[in-house]
């Protein structure tokens, strides 16, 4: 849920930024919008093969798989699964990408050889 509420608190800075008439100040975002998003897209799995690379890419340029990396050590350990998506209300939004621990574990390897 932590990447939900990230995604969130960044399309406020965003609004933010658009209303200071500061013109630049939106781009300052991309990348962490960029890691959020990617973190929330089912297909994350799937992107980070490396032969989906070019794929990866195009959805999303401003991924760093170094990113990627440090978020994915932090969950190795408790995967990203039920526990971490689920709200106060006891209900499991599917649309989240869920990991179990093995998965986050082979992932990190997968992201890593391609450091």
């Amino acid at each position: 849920v932590w990447v939900e509420d990230l995604a969130t608190d960044i399309q406020h800075f965003e609004a933010f930024a658009d209303g200071t008439g500061v013109g630049q100040l939106r781009e300052c975002f991309v990348e962490v919008k960029c890691l959020a998003t990617a973190l929330l897209d089912k297909d994350l799995p799937a992107l980070l093969l490396p032969e989906n690379s070019n794929i990866r890419r195009k959805r999303y340029p401003f991924l760093s798989l170094d990113k990627v990396h440090s978020v994915l050590e932090k969950y190795a350990g408790t995967g990203l699964g039920e526990k971490l998506m689920a709200r106060g209300s006891g209900i499991i939004k599917n649309d989240f990408l869920m990991l179990e621990k093995k998965e986050v574990i082979q992932l990190t390897k997968i992201v890593r050889m391609q450091l």
